[in-house]
């Protein structure tokens, strides 16, 4: 089973201020996992500990990335910013790793000095679970696509947006559980993170077109009888018609697909931690089975899946196998 225990996790096993600045770095990204994983944090509270605490750490550190990237001021601003979150997630790794070497790194980073609570659980949680640092760098590239990249002119670029952003997520998220398989296992990882960033895209179209923003393929819009060019007027109006049901019936098919796609996924990662992603899959899925009952509107109101649900979707999952994957309304 490829993964590895968290012990060093647990401030019990470090010494004196190592101690405490262990212990609170993990107490605060628990914080912040609680306060914005609105959907993430529901499942994740499954996972046994220490791989609860090493997921909240990893959740922290995402979050802290998404809010550099959409800091106010100019793109070569935030793509900065980026880059000083990169060269310090390599400095928490190994202060003396190649990485930091090669990038002229030193220990002054004051503009993501708001991020500095993360560190020390983050690189605890990065080196004893043997998370690739190419997984980090790609999660940091897909975010510093969305500084210059607006628009998606076909699914293979849109792919390779999603890899970066969610895939790797999902490749992170069974590097910490533990999985058997290998690479086959990683690519079910692959598809479910997909899956996942699909369904985020079709219940965002607004407020990203509310920034400039279209992550549908633009041969697609184009395809199913829209204009591209007046796609974001049509999102921002709330103009649907038959030409939008064809799009939004492609789109949801493609993320049903990945979701069937990824469906061995829970069999092969650490029996302990399956009702974590049992629980993660059902409730994105969930979204998904809400958009696809109405699909327009997304365009009028931000299709969510309500406390209640999630609780009941959580019990669920902890309860092993069975209970509905999807459902209606």
């Amino acid at each position: 089973m490829t993964g590895t225990v968290l012990s060093s996790a647990d401030p019990a096993v470090a010494t004196g201020d190592e101690a405490a600045a262990l212990r609170a770095s993990f107490d605060h990204c628990r914080r912040v996992t609680r306060r914005e994983a609105k959907n993430f944090y529901y499942g994740l509270k499954l996972t046994p500990e220490p791989k609860r605490s090493a997921m909240y750490a990893v959740y922290a550190w995402m979050r802290a990335a998404d809010d550099l990237a959409d800091e106010p001021g100019d793109t070569a601003k935030k793509a900065r910013l980026l880059d000083v979150f990169r060269q310090r997630t390599y400095l928490a790794i190994d202060p003396g790793s190649a990485h930091t070497r090669d990038s002229g790194l030193t220990a002054s980073h004051a503009d993501v000095q708001g991020h500095e609570p993360i560190w020390p659980a983050m690189g605890q949680v990065i080196r004893e679970s043997g998370i690739p640092v190419s997984y980090l760098d790609a999660m940091i590239d897909g975010q510093l696509l969305d500084q210059h990249k607006a628009r998606y002119a076909s699914f293979d670029e849109l792919y390779d947006y999603c890899y970066k952003v969610a895939s790797v997520v999902g490749m992170v998220c069974v590097t910490v559980w533990g999985y058997q398989g290998g690479a086959d296992t990683l690519k079910l990882a692959e598809y479910r993170g997909l899956a996942f960033q699909l369904t985020n895209i079709l219940r965002d179209l607004v407020e990203d077109a509310r920034r400039d923003r279209v992550y549908l393929p633009t041969d697609e819009i184009e395809q199913a009888g829209c204009d591209p060019s007046l796609f974001v007027r049509q999102l921002l109006d709330a103009r649907a018609d038959a030409a939008f049901d064809r799009l939004m019936t492609t789109q949801i098919d493609r993320a049903r697909r990945y979701y069937e796609m990824s469906a061995d996924l829970d069999d092969r990662i650490d029996p302990a931690c399956r009702r974590t992603s049992r629980s993660l899959m059902r409730i994105y899925r969930r979204l998904l089975d809400k958009i696809a009952h109405r699909p327009r509107r997304v365009l009028s109101a931000r299709v969510r899946v309500g406390r209640v649900e999630k609780l009941a979707i959580t019990l669920s999952a902890s309860w092993g196998r069975g209970g509905p994957q999807s459902s209606r309304e």
